[in-house]
């Protein structure tokens, strides 16, 4: 089968190596890349794997650095991939993002950074006592001052960032406080990620999984937060997705697109799975030093990952008025691994709470956009 539609790959230099301890990560529970972290010939054939692998009307290529922690694996390492990068480019540009607890940021991170465009995740779950509930370090010490240092420093060096905020059942009901908080840390734009403390990947006996109802409430009151005065200003990657659905273009998350399977993960081996959060043997495609990536995107095995997402809602998801917003969210948050069965996303109540909630506001935000004005503008219509 031959692959037409352009992939991302995320790239695990140092596996789950990682100087905090967050006790809901889905990563540490099991390393799938033993060993060495990611060595210059794996790095060089991953680069011009992933590079060739693109369709040839694909004009950008997108590395996605990740971890545990990607910066333990040092800025020459870095310095070298995006030398590698520019060697193998042709005319196809290429787009670098890191996703980091950003506590290892200093000036010459930042400097990097911002000579060689970056795109800056940094993980961070509101203010400090919110944050601390779960993000420390290897000590059992707060992580948090240093990750607010390290944003300090990328806005010092006009780096482009965003964040990224784990919401668990902790959390959940101070999301009007979070939403500040990331605003007056200097985040333009928002990015919350669920709770789902999945039975495979859970590191202690407590679960910090969000029940629907919980998540539900959360996006209800960041919503609000977001209308009173932030559209246009602030962006909620969720709720613009949601907008952008609902002009009829595709989603720009995979949770809520119609299939998936255009976001592979490489270990620091060059072993590559079908998706991040997937990092198990059951879906190892094949090792990326051997293999095109482009033919493991596009096989049979990939096809049905990807397909399965569709082809196995529930008949509850097949008779949601809001399936075409939804389309049964990450497939992981409905499956039960034993049994090999997908049922309805743990998370469906918040889902239903949100739209039902929202829709009104949402659509007068459409009305707006279609007539040329911006979202901003939705109470005149």
């Amino acid at each position: 089968m031959t692959q037409t539609l352009p992939f991302s790959l995320t790239l695990k230099p140092v596996g789950s190596t990682c100087n905090l301890d967050c006790s809901y990560c889905y990563y540490l529970a099991g390393d799938t890349g033993c060993g060495s972290p990611m060595d210059f010939r794996t790095l060089d054939k991953s680069i011009k794997n992933h590079i060739q692998s693109q369709p040839k009307h694909a004009k950008a290529v997108d590395f996605i650095w990740h971890g545990g922690e990607p910066l333990l694996r040092g800025r020459d390492f870095y310095l070298h991939a995006f030398q590698q990068q520019q060697h193998w480019a042709g005319n196809k540009s290429i787009a670098n993002t890191f996703q980091t607890n950003g506590t290892l940021i200093n000036h010459q991170w930042a400097q990097l950074f911002k000579t060689h465009n970056v795109m800056v995740g940094v993980s961070i779950d509101g203010p400090n006592l919110l944050n601390d509930i779960s993000r420390i370090d290897k000590s059992g010490h707060s992580s948090f001052e240093k990750t607010v240092r390290g944003i300090n420093l990328l806005k010092e060096h006009e780096v482009e960032f965003n964040t990224l905020t784990v919401i668990n059942n902790r959390t959940y009901h101070h999301g009007a406080k979070i939403y500040q908080f990331l605003k007056d840390t200097g985040s333009t734009y928002l990015q919350f990620q669920p709770c789902i403390d999945h039975e495979l990947d859970r590191r202690s006996d407590y679960d910090w999984s969000l029940n629907g109802e919980q998540w539900g409430r959360f996006l209800c009151d960041v919503f609000d937060q977001w209308c009173q005065e932030d559209i246009g200003k602030v962006h909620v990657q969720f709720f613009e997705n949601c907008l952008m659905m609902l002009m009829g273009h595709p989603s720009q998350m995979c949770h809520h697109s119609e299939v998936c399977g255009q976001q592979l993960m490489l270990e620091k081996d060059g072993q590559t799975y079908s998706c991040d959060h997937y990092h198990y043997d059951d879906y190892q495609l094949g090792n990326a030093l051997d293999n095109s990536l482009q033919e493991l995107v596009a096989g049979g095995q990939q096809r049905t990952f990807a397909e399965n997402k569709r082809d196995r809602l529930s008949q509850t998801c097949l008779s949601c008025d809001f399936l075409p917003l939804c389309n049964g969210g990450c497939p992981k948050y409905r499956m039960n691994f034993e049994e090999q069965q997908q049922g309805v996303s743990q998370l469906c109540d918040g889902y239903r709470m949100f739209f039902t909630y929202a829709l009104p506001r949402l659509l007068k935000m459409v009305d707006a956009m279609n007539r040329g004005y911006s979202a901003k503008f939705y109470q005149l219509f």
